[in-house]
């Protein structure tokens, strides 16, 4: 080599090392002054987006922050957690009201006595969240049946992105896994290596093209987005769908009324996969196929959590008489731009039911005379749903020995 040529190469290397410094430096000094600074990832009863106006103030927390009362228990207590989202925290009811107060008096009452219920869940957890915060009670505490409540309008997308929102707009940033070509889960959020300069840059030239408005969430989630398979999905033919269209808002109360068969409207982002509705396409695209399987995944694994502290692990849902029923009459989906979609939600647990999954799944009626919602555009149960599922729930666990049998 010329004495020119090795010059040249000790050019390069000198400016390339002293590039990297730069760099290094620059990021050095990013993360001293936390920026951008690093999202808020997660959240619990304390952040909750789910709460009545009276339950504001309300404070009563288990150890972990997480709604509900304080995890204490004897050596001979038969201890249960339930796990889930905003079905088992219950925002908009009082404290002594929450399913884990109820299902232990459903057992009490019918003769078992020595049972401790303990909640791990929040409003918008899917599981994913549910999977961290049950290896977190499993640092400290003990289990002899973990109960996990499925919500699978909500499940199967919140699984899928690394945020929580029904639009393109990022909502708050969350723990979330992919997988790996060997089905392995892979964390995804919090990232392993939170580069603020990559940050900096990427909030920069989303603000350079949208505007000021543009959040680090924001750019966390289109980068993720950019990474999932394909959102699309066949607009359904011509004349398939019903022309009596009711409104997402009123959905349950149309159907209490006695509307059947129709094309339900969404403002929420079912192109793109965000929205309650999106796994349950008649023609599913490749993305709500990934959701599918991530969330079968997620499943999977709290089973085996579970079974690693010696806990068993189930599955539940109540099949209601007014939820469930009124979306079993949606024959399409029609977004905010017009575009129709055919639906079909003839069972929400019909994707788990087809794999090996359907052994640890519990499913029960639960129906009254009227509605059992919170609300007339509130999707959750009220205290009297919560009473007659964790009745119903209670009474499964107790004919199928899966509790202590009551004294004779």
């Amino acid at each position: 080599m010329t004495m020119s040529r090795k010059n040249l190469l000790l050019s390069a290397v000198t400016l390339a090392v002293t590039l990297i410094l730069a760099l290094l430096a620059v990021e050095g000094a990013l993360r001293v002054a936390n920026y951008p600074p690093a999202p808020p990832i997660g959240w619990r009863w304390d952040e909750s987006p789910y709460r009545a106006p009276f339950n504001a103030s309300e404070n009563q927390t288990n150890q972990l922050g997480l709604r509900g009362n304080r995890i204490e228990y004897g050596t001979d207590d038969f201890v249960i957690v339930l796990l889930g989202d905003s079905q088992v925290e219950a925002g908009t009811q009082n404290a002594d009201k929450q399913p884990e107060v109820v299902l232990r008096q459903e057992l009490e009452r019918a003769g078992i006595r020595k049972v401790r219920v303990f909640s791990v869940a929040s409003a918008g957890w899917g599981q994913d969240q549910q999977l961290v915060w049950l290896n977190e009670y499993f640092r400290h505490y003990r289990a002899d049946l973990v109960l996990n409540w499925l919500t699978p309008v909500n499940d199967y997308w919140e699984n899928t992105f690394v945020d929580r929102s029904i639009t393109r707009e990022a909502g708050r940033l969350k723990p979330t896994y992919t997988l790996t070509g060997d089905r392995q889960l892979q964390t995804v959020m919090p990232a392993s290596v939170d580069l603020r300069l990559a940050s900096l840059v990427g909030l920069a030239k989303g603000r350079i093209s949208l505007g000021n408005s543009y959040t680090i969430e924001q750019y966390r989630l289109d980068r993720w987005t950019a990474r999932l398979p394909s959102s699309q999905s066949p607009q359904a033919a011509s004349g398939v769908c019903p022309g009596n269209e009711i409104d997402q808002k009123i959905l349950i109360g149309a159907y209490m009324s006695g509307n059947r068969n129709y094309t339900l409207v969404t403002d929420e982002d079912l192109p793109d996969g965000r929205s309650h509705f999106s796994p349950f396409l008649k023609n599913q695209s490749a993305r709500d196929r990934y959701a599918v399987d991530v969330t079968h995944r997620l499943l999977e694994e709290l089973g085996n959590v579970s079974k690693a502290h010696n806990a068993r692990y189930l599955m539940f849902h109540p099949y209601r008489h007014d939820l469930d029923a009124a979306f079993r009459e949606i024959r399409c989906v029609r977004t905010a731009d017009g575009r129709l979609f055919e639906y079909d939600g003839s069972d929400w647990m019909r994707h788990l039911k087809a794999t090996s999954l359907k052994d640890q799944l519990i499913t029960f009626n639960v129906s009254a005379d009227e509605a059992l919602s919170s609300g007339p555009n509130d999707w959750h149960f009220n205290e009297e749903g919560n009473r007659r599922a964790m009745h119903a729930l209670a009474e499964i666990l107790k004919q199928k020995k899966l509790v202590p049998q009551a004294a004779d």
